[in-house]
């Protein structure tokens, strides 16, 4: 009988997943090779190792005894391969920097997995910290890189004011005209520029201007929630609402965007929310401040000064970050 160690890995995956088609679907093979290998496999045996059923399969008699002959072979090739590789080097640590704004709902516990599966040679140590904090630890050393947002962009037209609405076309192009110049004028605002260059630009989030649905009349926000009032996208809505209004609204820092998230469904103020936050399941009883326009920032991934990050290890982090902020749930 001579069976490869490739066969009888298929075979114990068959036997973990259920099925051919899962189990080419682990592996990363077509099914017809997960087929044609477990024929081969049965030829060897000489009798049927599965029973093939309308769901999957199952282990006849003679599969359940070479499971665990398999199982013990696949241990002892395991620790073959272990002890001819000798003692193993150190795994390298990448610590990187999240801003808040990023790390709401389950896009923390994504952006690990997506990068422990596209970065497997190195320990992704992820820390949540303020923008000011971040680019002070990209300066000191004591961070490898960070995931920030940079760029900004006037994105959508405001939600008209349900209360002010401008019946003449010529009247609502001026409204619209002036809330883009003040759009861009909050963008404006003086920001940090003492950090190092974005590596690479990975991704356009938008943000969208929210408060509690419940009572709202004029779309009046006097008070701003924000997560750190350091990121653009938090630092934009006070700007905007106070040269629209002529006076700097209150402003109540959290330091987390659940927290944020939470407190606007509460009624205690208003805030710029991650637009995939403020329109999901999670953010019922939200609705987008009337006569303030989304906006749309860039997702960027920055290297500290003096740190070399491999290629291979920034693209890898990068495409991480848009996996977690664009693929479904």
């Amino acid at each position: 009988m001579d069976i490869d160690i490739k066969t009888l890995r298929t075979f114990c995956e068959v036997i973990r997943t259920g099925s051919f088609t899962s189990a080419a679907q682990r592996l990363g093979y077509s099914q017809s090779s997960v087929t044609a290998q477990m024929r081969a496999l049965e030829r060897q045996v000489g009798e049927p190792v599965f029973l093939r059923l309308p769901n999957g399969v199952r282990l006849t008699p003679a599969g359940s005894t070479l499971r665990g002959y398999a199982g013990q072979l696949l241990t002892l090739v395991g620790e073959m391969e272990h002890a001819l590789r000798g003692p193993t080097a150190p795994v390298p640590r990448l610590k990187v920097g999240l801003a808040p704004a990023l790390a709401y709902g389950e896009q923390l516990a994504r952006i690990a997995r997506f990068g422990r599966r596209l970065l497997p040679d190195v320990q992704l140590a992820l820390r949540v910290m303020g923008t000011a904090e971040i680019h002070a630890a990209l300066r000191t050393g004591t961070l490898d890189g960070a995931i920030l947002l940079t760029g900004r962009d006037h994105h959508r037209p405001a939600a008209p004011a349900l209360a002010t609405a401008v019946p003449a076309t010529a009247g609502r192009a001026d409204a619209e005209a002036r809330t883009a110049v003040l759009a861009r004028r909050a963008s404006a605002a003086p920001g940090r520029t003492d950090g190092p260059q974005a590596e690479i630009d990975v991704q356009e989030l938008e943000f969208t201007p929210s408060t509690r649905a419940v009572g709202r009349i004029t779309g009046t926000c006097r008070q701003v929630v924000v997560a750190d009032p350091d990121c653009p996208s938090q630092r934009w809505l006070p700007e905007f609402l106070r040269l629209r209004g002529g006076e700097t609204p209150e402003s109540l820092e959290l330091g987390s965007m659940d927290g944020v998230h939470a407190t606007v469904q509460g009624g205690l103020g208003c805030a710029m929310l991650p637009s995939g936050l403020a329109g999901s399941a999670d953010g019922a009883g939200l609705a987008p401040i009337p006569g303030v326009p989304r906006m749309q920032w860039t997702v960027s991934l920055l290297a500290a000064r003096g740190k070399e990050i491999r290629d291979s290890h920034r693209q890898g982090l990068a495409d991480a970050i848009r996996l977690a902020l664009t693929c479904p749930v």
